[in-house]
């Protein structure tokens, strides 16, 4: 099964690239300056791991597991207009309907 590289991190892609003896071409736009946005994004996933070991997993459930009225898409749903009126709409929020106990 082929996987989409969203799904490996970036220190086995770095060691993959290694193995196969990838060439490295330096560049200015890579990233692997100090103080880059990306460094200050590696910062931040790395924190929520420590508080979180399986954020990534909760967060590809997330991304697989969606609901179109969560994605405030105006075009499928008219959210200025909504009001609560206690009726199940087949086409609404479906997060918490069905069998529940």
């Amino acid at each position: 099964m082929i996987r989409p590289l969203a799904y490996a991190r970036e220190r086995d892609l770095a060691r993959y690239a290694q193995e196969q003896a990838f060439p490295i071409i330096p560049c200015n736009l890579c990233g692997s300056q100090e103080n880059l946005k990306r460094k200050e994004m590696a910062e931040l996933l790395a924190q929520w791991e420590k508080r979180n070991p399986r954020w990534i997993a909760n967060l590809f459930t997330s991304l697989s597991t969606v609901v179109p009225s969560h994605l405030m898409d105006r075009k499928l749903f008219p959210f200025e207009t909504i009001r609560a009126d206690g009726v199940e709409n087949a086409q609404g929020d479906t997060a918490f309907d069905g069998d529940c106990d």
